[in-house]
């Protein structure tokens, strides 16, 4: 990068050529000034000489004008000889004359007033150049130490130009970039207490049961009652096993650990799966699920992880569908997204809860005694995380509508 393409560097350098261009100006002035001193005191001198010779020898006087006007080697030839027999040599004549004399001290007064006045502005006009650049330095700096003490409240934006107004504003926006992350982290551990709280309670319920369960079969003699037992036992292991899973599954979500592919998946073909893996609960529900849409509609994503934010999905409307209830399962695809809709015949959803049906731990008021709240979370996580998203309608009494898409 070139200096001059430094709008604080061209600054200076116009700053230093208008300086020099006025001390160019001053110096010429300064040596015409010394010039028209020299002509003066030397046609004084010469007058001087002039007057006295012509006063006493009249008829010298062109003479003497002709000498002044032109030089005549033998004449002064004649005048060095009479000068050293009064013992004035030729070079000290102009250090003993007066005029001369007064001449040099002019020139060594103007010369040096010159040196001064050039030294002293350039040194002013470094020196504030210094001045600011070292203050706006020691300001960054400062900045700088109050970011890292966690102030982010400061504003050291420039709207000059320059290098170091540039580089004010690049600190600011790593500033904000930096005030967004400690508020996000700040939030993260918010989220993170609440998590733990809730995964906390939601691990108490089962373990709760497991040891009165436990200390139950101590006393019982009756197998029926200890197989009994141990059923129920099962039922609360499964239940902290899915938990723990699909807390696992979010907790790698969330740190991005989870690559997903990009194939290319036939909505059938998933759908089939999906059917497969809830064949039970729905033959214990006695529940029908109409199937719509064309054997070539697909989208491009993750086969396997895609087919566990459906299946939760589908678990929710199962759950929320009275027995011998419908569901309805429908895809379709356009050139700019492929949608698979699911729709139960269930009570709905409250209006108040729909805009936080997907947050972890949610539970509606219509939720069940056994609902946890990560099933739909788990399903929105998945879907973002392939570029995806996930919506849902509902209306009182008459059922709701999942509905996801996968963009192209």
């Amino acid at each position: 990068m070139k200096l001059t393409k430094n709008p604080e560097v061209a600054g200076l350098l116009k700053t230093l050529i208008i300086c020099f261009a006025i001390f160019t100006t001053l110096t010429l002035v300064a040596g015409i000034i010394s010039i028209g001193y020299i002509k003066t005191n030397i046609t004084r001198h010469y007058a001087a000489v002039v007057g006295t010779v012509t006063e006493n020898y009249p008829q010298a006087e062109q003479d003497v004008i002709r000498l002044i006007i032109s030089d005549d080697p033998e004449a002064v030839s004649m005048g060095q000889a009479v000068l050293t027999r009064y013992g004035i040599n030729s070079p000290d004549i102009l250090l003993n004359t007066k005029s001369i004399q007064n001449i040099f001290v002019l020139n060594t007064a103007l010369y040096l007033f010159l040196a001064l006045l050039t030294g002293g502005t350039v040194t002013l006009v470094m020196g504030r150049f210094l001045k600011k650049q070292y203050g706006q330095i020691h300001e960054i700096t400062r900045y700088a130490g109050q970011t890292a003490e966690g102030n982010y409240c400061l504003d050291i934006r420039d709207n000059n130009e320059g290098d170091i107004s540039i580089l004010k504003n690049e600190i600011y926006k790593i500033t904000t970039m930096l005030k967004k992350q400690a508020e996000h982290q700040k939030k993260d551990k918010i989220a993170l207490a609440d998590s733990l709280a809730d995964i906390s309670h939601q691990l108490k319920t089962p373990m709760t049961s497991l040891l009165m369960l436990n200390d139950l079969l101590y006393n019982v003699q009756s197998p029926e009652v200890k197989n009994k037992f141990l059923d129920r036992m099962k039922s609360q292991l499964e239940r902290i096993q899915w938990l723990v899973t699909s807390l696992l599954t979010l907790s790698k979500l969330d740190a991005g650990t989870i690559t997903m592919k990009k194939e290319k998946v036939y909505m059938k073909t998933l759908v089939n799966k999906v059917l497969e893996t809830m064949e039970i609960p729905l033959d214990i529900k006695m529940q029908q699920v109409l199937i719509t849409g064309e054997e070539n509609t697909s989208f491009t994503g993750d086969y396997k992880w895609t087919c566990e934010a459906v299946i939760n999905i589908l678990k929710n409307c199962i759950e929320h569908t009275p027995e011998k209830g419908s569901i309805n399962i429908s895809f379709t695809e356009n050139p700019i997204f492929t949608m698979i809709t699911i729709s139960d015949s269930g009570p709905g959803i409250d209006k108040e809860d729909i805009p936080y049906i997907f947050n972890r731990f949610y539970k509606g008021k219509n939720a069940g005694e056994d609902s946890v709240g990560i099933g739909l979370a788990m399903a929105s996580a998945i879907v973002e995380k392939q570029g995806g998203d996930i919506t849902v309608k509902s209306d009182r009494e008459k059922g709701s509508e999942f509905t996801v898409k996968f963009y192209k």
